[in-house]
């Protein structure tokens, strides 16, 4: 097993931690350990460009290791009433949205795959807007809408490229 999935195994595996933590209103704790599972995505990509090894599972892995972590995250602070119903809305079409290219470039490489090449802005901008909603910053909804904003646009023409490449 290599690092990069031992890292990436981490961020699952940190989820429900992070989800008791916020349900236990321990929202510093679950605040720290949400930061040290983002950067286990940043650093699982290192990782792994470093070894050069090929591992076809990879970002199909990471792409669920992500999955877990900010749906699972968002859908307790949804919960707890911490976001408001245009987050799950809004998640929700883009769930809708990403999974029938999931389902169609699955099929056209002949097994599971969570396309997510070039989501990595996203990233960037999810993981700190959904911290800023774990400690309650009130303003925590304008990051979120930066994430709409630059991650829309980055999203469609990820699923543009995608499906490009799979013709």
């Amino acid at each position: 097993m290599r690092l990069a999935d031992i890292l990436t195994a981490s961020r699952i595996l940190a989820t429900p931690i992070v989800i008791w933590l916020i349900v236990a209103d321990e929202r510093l704790a679950a605040y720290y350990l949400f930061a040290a599972a983002a950067i286990t995505d940043h650093l699982d990509g290192y990782f792994a460009r470093r070894s050069k090894k090929i591992a076809t599972y990879g970002d199909t892995f990471d792409g669920l290791a992500d999955f877990f972590l900010i749906f699972g995250t968002l859908i307790i602070l949804f919960i707890e009433g911490d976001l408001g119903f245009w987050v799950v809305v809004v998640t929700l079409i883009a769930v809708a949205f990403i999974t029938p290219v999931v389902i169609m470039v699955s099929r056209q490489r002949g097994r599971f795959t969570l396309p997510h090449e070039n989501m990595n802005i996203v990233a960037a901008a999810v993981y700190p807007a959904i911290m800023a909603y774990i400690i309650g910053w009130e303003y925590a909804w304008v990051l979120l809408l930066v994430v709409f904003l630059v991650g829309t646009p980055v999203a469609i023409n990820n699923t543009i490229s995608t499906i490009r490449a799979g013709r």
